[in-house]
């Protein structure tokens, strides 16, 4: 897609990555479905007072949209009922229903009651959150009443958000594409930040990796071209070159793009618009990559100021404004793009020799404010 960024000599680098700036053809998967239905079980308690939900037989999968029901006193008959409505559509949930596993508190009413203009049709997550480790939360009702993309079940989604995926359901959640250019994209239980799935990302030696890609509603368009997020990443090898981890490109991967990423296993900020502006930023000091260890990684793309925001667990590792530490080439500003396609996952623009491997894990994309980190969670491995 690029080439390498220079890591000590900007000419040995730009030798050894001649032929990386045209990528080979990436391959299309099918979108994965909604998560299961839920399994049975009373429905949990509401975080404000209300009626509690009936108890529940079963539902179909959690990719309902949402539907009229009773002003804030709980969901839609049949299937999975909510407790007494979330009344703002962004109180936090207090469990989701129990048949389906231990239930997690939900995060800022996602897949809960919308606004308390009523409940999820059958086989909606329990209240306030998404339900528990095997009840499929699909789209959850976001506030106002619309649905919010890709949130499978599992976890919560912050209301700052519009598009969540936490891989619960074992599959990719409304609107993800899955983009593999000769690594394996796969959802397993091997490493996980919270609850029993995550996403692994499998890259064999000299090839390129893959990516899950977004790039429609109710993401995009953005509101002011900027775009915010959030996820939780788990090392388990780096390449010996340089990854693209975060991307916000204009359509259809067109450059100029904004990449955030590691090159030699040390955090590395990217511009690219071409080779002649191939450019680079990094944390002062230069920040390592932990291996075996969960971190949560933040950016904030800002279009109108050409502007990147990096944090790791919460803290600001670095901020770029207009320009960076260099180019390949002669020193340019980082111009934006209309951003309009978004992608996350690995892939290496300077061919390792060595294969690699990670998992992802909460991820979280909005396009209005930062989202923050989720909470620990005593069930990462």
């Amino acid at each position: 897609m690029k080439l390498g960024i220079p890591f000590g000599s900007a000419a040995l680098l730009l030798a050894a990555c001649a032929g990386a700036e045209t990528p080979p053809p990436e391959e299309h998967a099918p979108n994965g479905g909604a998560g299961a239905s839920a399994s049975g079980g009373s429905a949990g308690s509401g975080n404000q007072t209300g009626k509690a939900g009936a108890s529940a037989s079963g539902g179909s999968a959690g990719s309902a949209t949402p539907t009229g029901g009773g002003s804030g006193t709980g969901g839609a008959a049949g299937a999975v009922a909510a407790t007494g409505g979330a009344g703002s559509g962004n109180a936090s949930g207090a469990g989701g229903a129990t048949g389906g596993g231990a239930a997690r508190a939900g995060a800022s009413g996602s897949g809960g009651a919308a606004s308390g203009a009523g409940g999820m049709s059958a086989g909606g997550a329990g209240t306030g959150g998404l339900g528990g480790g095997n009840a499929g939360g699909g789209l959850g009702g976001a506030s106002g009443g619309a649905p919010q993309a890709g949130a499978s079940g599992g976890g919560g989604c912050p209301t700052t958000a519009a598009v969540c995926e936490n891989f619960e359901s074992g599959s990719l959640g409304t609107g993800w594409k899955k983009i593999e250019s000769g690594g394996t994209l796969t959802v397993d239980g091997t490493h996980v930040s919270e609850g029993t799935k995550a996403l692994a990302i499998d890259i064999p030696a000299q090839q390129r990796g893959g990516f899950l890609q977004f790039n429609g509603a109710p993401l995009f368009p953005l509101k002011d071209n900027s775009i915010y997020g959030r996820v939780m990443v788990y090392f388990e090898s780096v390449a010996d070159g340089h990854t693209d981890i975060i991307r916000g490109s204009a359509a259809n991967n067109a450059v100029p793009q904004y990449n955030i990423g590691e090159q030699h296993g040390d955090i590395l900020i990217n511009y690219y618009n071409g080779s002649a502006a191939d450019c680079w930023a990094r944390p002062a000091p230069s920040k390592k990559v932990p291996l075996s260890t969960w971190m949560c990684w933040e950016w904030e793309y800002h279009g109108p100021t050409n502007e990147i925001d990096f944090y790791i667990d919460g803290t600001l590792s670095r901020k770029v404004s207009a320009t960076g530490d260099g180019c390949l080439a002669s020193a340019v500003t980082w111009t934006a793009p209309t951003f309009a396609d978004f992608r996350i996952g690995e892939y290496i623009a300077e061919l390792s020799n060595t294969g690699v491997k990670m998992w992802m894990d909460d991820i979280a994309v909005g396009n209005t404010e930062r989202i923050g980190c989720p909470s620990p969670s005593g069930a990462a491995k």
